[in-house]
């Protein structure tokens, strides 16, 4: 199974900085061999097989306890007996050495490497009459000098990662900034000033989606406008037929009623339109009561209703949207589903919860999802299908949510959640 990868710009810009780090670190391990340590070790080899050859010819001319004598008086030290030998342990150059020394110093003569207290030896064995091992001490770095290229090295690493994070930053803090404002964004609303120091492109990102957004903002005002004039212009003409209505002399009573509906219905999808298309953006926030609005939509209500509240419940909230999304509530239980209802209030947590029940037929959990949609309704019951869509948007503003669940046995229950604070 693959690890997972970061999801944040600051977490794959670590990784990749990791990388690098990582692959710079193998490189310079593999150039350091190429143009320094096999060289060294190279010329090394070359220097000890032209001892071996010096001494070997003074073996041939003279006898062998004169030669051991006279690489003892030159201060080397010279031993018959083989030496243990030793695990070269993070030594670049004598590991080099010995690989090199396998196949290349020539038949009868040998290298092996030793250590002595702070120092690495290296024994070669020319191939004289009898068996010789001749001492070269090879000191090792000092610990102060092995501990300086070991500081030196974090602390180059520390720099890189603290340029790194600066930089990274600097990137994902505007980032940060534009994804907390896109909700605004998305309503029309002025997106926040982008940190000064951001990239060009993030601050170009910006002011490309504040032109959008006040574009948005553009749209959205027309679009009420038009449905606002749409709406006086409707509501005028029937209002003159409601009046006619009454002046028109033997007319069917029930014909009557039923044109009397039929426009008070006209009349309440064109309040819909008008409330779906302004969203409540233009309504500003206070602290509300939201017993009261429930106390003030259920007087409203055209049907009995069995109701629960405290006696205050105060959020943060625009009022008016509250209240229209609370009657929307009431108007559809009232016209799909069945006595008895019942409204209800009460606290959960950090929220308010808003529950309106009927003993309705209810909706599937397709059809709960559906119903959020605007304009899906059901044609034989009326209305507009915008009742829930607005509930729910108004929900999603308060930062809460609409839930549509079955009501036990049978019935619907629409709960709406709204942050306390």
């Amino acid at each position: 199974m693959r690890a997972p990868l970061p999801r944040s710009v600051f977490g794959q810009l670590a990784l990749v900085i990791a990388l690098v780090l990582v692959g710079a670190g193998v490189l310079a391990l593999l150039l350091g061999r190429e143009l320094a340590t096999r060289p060294a070790a190279d010329q090394l080899l070359r220097a000890m097989q032209g001892f071996a050859e010096v001494v070997e010819a003074l073996d041939r001319h003279q006898p062998h306890d004169r030669t051991v004598q006279q690489l003892r008086d030159a201060g080397l030290d010279v031993r018959a007996s083989p030496p243990a030998g030793a695990r070269v342990r993070f030594a670049p150059l004598l590991r080099e050495l010995r690989e090199q020394a396998a196949h290349a110093l020539g038949a009868g003569r040998a290298l092996r490497i030793d250590a002595r207290g702070s120092s690495r030896v290296i024994w070669l064995r020319p191939a004289t009459r009898e068996p010789m091992w001749v001492a070269f001490a090879y000191d090792r770095p000092r610990t102060g000098m092995r501990h300086f290229s070991v500081f030196m090295l974090v602390g180059c690493v520390a720099l890189v990662w603290l340029a790194a994070a600066y930089f990274a930053r600097r990137l994902v803090q505007p980032l940060r900034q534009l994804a907390a404002a896109a909700p605004a964004i998305v309503r029309g609303d002025a997106p926040p000033p982008v940190h000064a120091r951001g990239p060009r492109e993030v601050a170009d990102l910006a002011q490309a989606l504040g032109d959008a957004s006040r574009d948005v903002r553009a749209a959205a005002e027309e679009r009420a406008l038009l449905l606002a004039g749409i709406s006086h212009d409707l509501r005028t003409p029937l209002t003159r037929l409601q009046f006619a209505l009454e002046m028109v002399p033997d007319t069917d009573p029930e014909l009557t009623r039923s044109m009397h509906r039929d426009i008070t219905e006209m009349d309440a999808i064109l309040s819909q339109f008008i409330a779906f298309a302004r969203d409540g953006r233009d309504e500003g926030s206070e602290t509300v009561d939201l017993a009261a609005i429930c106390r003030h939509a259920v007087a409203a209500a055209s049907n009995a209703w069995q109701v629960d509240l405290p006696d205050h419940a105060l959020l943060p909230g625009k009022p008016m949207a509250l209240l229209r999304a609370v009657e929307n509530l009431l108007v559809n239980a009232e016209r799909h589903g069945a006595l008895p209802l019942s409204l209800q209030l009460w606290s959960e947590g950090a929220a308010w919860v808003v529950e309106v029940a009927d003993h309705g037929p209810g909706l599937s959990p397709e059809a709960a999802e559906r119903v959020r949609q605007p304009f899906v309704h059901d044609q034989a019951q009326g209305g507009s299908g915008l009742g829930l869509p607005i509930v729910d948007r108004v929900a999603r503003q308060h930062g809460g949510e609409l839930r549509l669940l079955p009501n036990t046995p049978h019935g619907l229950r629409a709960q709406l959640w709204l942050r306390a604070g």
